[in-house]
């Protein structure tokens, strides 16, 4: 169950959102029988609740400022440093042992201009959590993490941009045991983009040239190593996005 209200009007320019999502798992026979005999994982019922505040800004600019609350497998999914989405599932399926435990987070996003020709996006999100499931440190786990980005962008004309992106995230878990391990990295990337509007976060479609640096300085959570066991790459690439 999905449950929305969108825009309701606050002051000039603002608006509030609410949503309310619920899910149940629609079990087989087989699927109970393997939680009857401890064969698989209990499937639980899960939800979460948001608000968003939106402040437009000048030509087309805004900032959104959200919270979010939820329990077991949602919350776990804001354990997730390497994914944003809110999910009920870990990729495609139900996984893990889950008690009822609660995650929140904060997250502020949005663009505007600095200066006629300069555009900056940014995201910023801390998250907390108690007692919830993570997928990389397990059951009865607390974690705490914080991830941002900025990317400000020089605006050539209505067809292209040249930008930088700077990136950071560091994520603390604590296990059932007590034992307390860290995830840390920080990128960095210098883009041109070929595009039909000024927005980095609202025009679209975009050919996207970029060169990218990414430092890993903790994965105890991951145990993620690029090649040859290194810990930072050098990548370059093309990027399109098609969606209007």
């Amino acid at each position: 169950v999905d449950v929305r209200y969108r825009n309701i009007p606050l002051w000039d320019d603002a608006t509030l959102s609410l949503m309310a999502k619920y899910s149940a798992p629609n079990k087989t026979d087989q699927q109970q029988d393997n939680e009857n005999d401890d064969s698989y994982f209990e499937m639980k019922d899960s939800w979460m609740l948001a608000s968003v505040l939106r402040q437009n800004l000048q030509r087309d600019t805004f900032n959104e400022f959200t919270l979010q609350v939820a329990n077991n497998s949602y919350a776990s999914s804001f354990a997730s440093f390497s994914d944003a989405s809110n999910t009920m599932a870990h990729g495609r399926y139900y996984y893990g042992d889950h008690t009822n435990g609660i995650a929140w987070r904060l997250i502020s996003q949005g663009e505007m201009y600095l200066t006629d020709n300069i555009i900056m996006a940014n995201a910023l999100v801390y998250s907390h959590g108690e007692d919830v499931y993570s997928y990389e440190s397990g059951a009865h786990s607390d974690f705490d993490s914080i991830r941002t980005v900025i990317r400000p962008a020089w605006i050539w004309n209505t067809w292209n941009q040249t930008g930088l992106e700077l990136g950071w995230f560091k994520q603390q878990n604590k296990t059932q045991q007590g034992v307390t391990l860290n995830e840390s990295a920080y990128k960095t990337t210098l883009w041109h983009a070929l595009k039909v509007g000024e927005s980095i976060l609202g025009s679209r479609p975009e050919i996207r040239f970029y060169g990218t640096y990414i430092n890993i300085l903790d994965n105890e959570l991951s145990n993620f190593k690029f090649n040859e066991n290194s810990k930072d790459e050098f990548m370059a690439g093309i990027q399109a996005e098609v969606w209007w």
